[in-house]
């Protein structure tokens, strides 16, 4: 046998013996795997938000020519973490989340990173470990500016800051919703002469539904009502239409109606003249910077570097992308929506619903 073919057999039996262990360790046959596979790991189909995060993600994990699959843990957070452990097994080149417990994801994030995989964090920031890229929102400051929204309202009606407002504040396990409450809170602490009615609702509509109907009988002549989310707000407006309340801007009667997020629904009420503003953030340019930062930097095994981010498909156009306590993070600010803007086409509701074609439901 030749010098050649002694080493072209040893390293066949060399690429057959890698080809078994990768096999093994992937689960699958690595010829169904030729690109890299990028995953998604969601919290949550439950919101049309959530629905729109994962949309974005794919669609750019996929515009890179790259493999994805999706998970989604029904806000389960032991299923969540069971999931990323099954992903983990098909060697991923990297992976994105929006985190159901920000303390406990940091287990699976260390045991990815110590495997050289690259994690982005969407939506909810972790409490800790090395992530690669965060894409996030201040909701401290949504509902600084939510609050503020509501205070020109009544200043307006009023000539003061004075009347009573309700904030039908969602499940405070939800670092999102606790951090909006806490900044509407202390924005409306700063003005004595408003009565501030901060009441819970586990951010279901059902029990925005009740809330605000038993809102408006003890208090008959309410102001305005908040909601830090616009899908179960929905339960507000059946309640302000049962008591007579659902009135326009500027008409006799209207409670003034300011939320958080920006969802198609909310769009279509402040275009019809119900709603008086809302605090957006945007799930689709979470989803697709977040994937962005993987293949521009992370998984060159580059750090993503901090500066100013610009990109003016999005409405905000411009952030910074700082050092975070996990890593880079990039804080998209929050905006208000209000009929001066209502019709801008790079709002992520009408992208979703008139572009991407996924029913408000």
């Amino acid at each position: 046998m030749s010098a050649n073919l002694q080493i072209s057999r040893r390293h066949l039996l060399q690429a057959g013996a890698a080809l078994g262990a990768a096999t093994l360790a992937g689960g699958s046959n690595v010829f169904a795997q030729t690109k890299p596979f990028v995953p998604y790991s969601n919290k949550s189909l439950d919101y049309y938000f959530f629905v729109i995060q994962e949309e974005a993600v794919k669609r750019a994990v996929l515009a890179n020519d790259w493999e994805f699959q999706a998970t989604n843990a029904s806000f389960d957070n032991t299923r969540q973490l069971e999931q990323w452990q099954s992903l983990m097994l098909k060697s991923p080149a990297g992976i994105v989340c929006d985190p159901i417990d920000s303390q406990a994801i940091v287990s699976v994030i260390n045991r990815y990173k110590s495997q050289g995989i690259p994690v982005a964090i969407i939506d909810t920031p972790t409490d800790g470990g090395e992530v690669d890229i965060t894409v996030s929102f201040d909701n401290h400051l949504g509902g600084v500016m939510a609050a503020q929204e509501i205070i020109k309202g009544l200043t307006k009606k009023h000539g003061s800051p004075k009347g009573t407002v309700l904030n039908c504040f969602g499940a405070l396990q939800s670092v999102a919703w606790r951090q909006r409450k806490e900044g509407m809170d202390a924005e409306f602490a700063k003005y004595p002469d408003i009565n501030y009615l901060a009441r819970p609702t586990e951010g279901a509509l059902d029990q925005m539904l009740a809330v605000t109907l038993s809102t408006l009988s003890e208090f008959p002549n309410l102001d305005a009502v908040h909601a830090p989310s616009d899908s179960p707000s929905r339960g507000i407006v059946t309640a302000l239409q049962q008591k007579g309340r659902w009135k326009k801007v500027g008409e006799e009667g209207h409670v003034i109606f300011v939320n958080i997020d920006g969802e198609p629904v909310a769009l279509n009420w402040i275009k019809e003249g119900y709603m008086d503003g809302c605090v957006s953030q945007d799930p689709i340019a979470y989803g697709e910077i977040a994937v962005e930062m993987l293949a521009k930097h992370a998984m060159k095994k580059e750090a993503v570097p901090t500066g100013a981010y610009e990109n003016k498909k999005y409405f905000w156009e411009k952030g910074e992308i700082v050092a975070g306590k996990t890593g880079p993070t990039l804080i998209i600010p929050p905006f208000v929506i209000d009929p001066s803007n209502a019709d801008d086409k790079r709002h992520w509701g009408y992208i979703a619903e008139k572009e991407w074609n996924i029913p408000y439901t």
